[in-house]
């Protein structure tokens, strides 16, 4: 079965469990292993880690990431209304591109976003509205 990350800004939460919700429902064809992140990382005092990527303190979380992705045959990028300015969502882009191609990696809108471009590492690939189908069809 395919594995796909999913690299998304958290305040879009809503589409990503909308992606989890059709892929319990045996009549879509939309199936795949969600290797991404399952809970936040936190740290010492139980709070999660809201700091860049560059930040030392977040080298817990970049590895946990890192290994979800160097697993992962493809990178399902979301793009919602502020996503192109997350640092999170860059790393992970860049963390992906080690060692995979531009064609494992699917950017798509959310489906409240319709002016929004795409984050750093991915501008030059087309952007696609919401559709589950094209997921369905691209994990295929």
């Amino acid at each position: 079965m395919t594995t796909v990350f999913i690299s998304h800004n958290h305040k879009d939460n809503i589409y990503i469990q909308q992606i989890k919700s059709i892929r319990q429902n045996p009549n879509h064809p939309l199936t795949f292993e969600d290797r991404s992140l399952a809970e936040a990382i936190c740290n010492e005092h139980g709070h999660t880690n809201r700091r860049p990527p560059s930040d030392i303190r977040s080298e817990p979380v970049r590895k946990a990431i890192a290994k979800l992705l160097a697993g992962s045959h493809k990178l399902l990028v979301l793009v919602g209304k502020d996503t192109h300015s997350r640092l999170w969502v860059e790393w992970e882009i860049e963390q992906f591109k080690k060692h995979n191609s531009d064609n494992n990696i699917l950017v798509m809108r959310t489906p409240d976003n319709t002016y929004s471009g795409a984050p750093k590492g991915v501008q030059r690939l087309e952007l696609y509205a919401w559709d589950l189908n094209r997921i369905a069809l691209w994990v295929s």
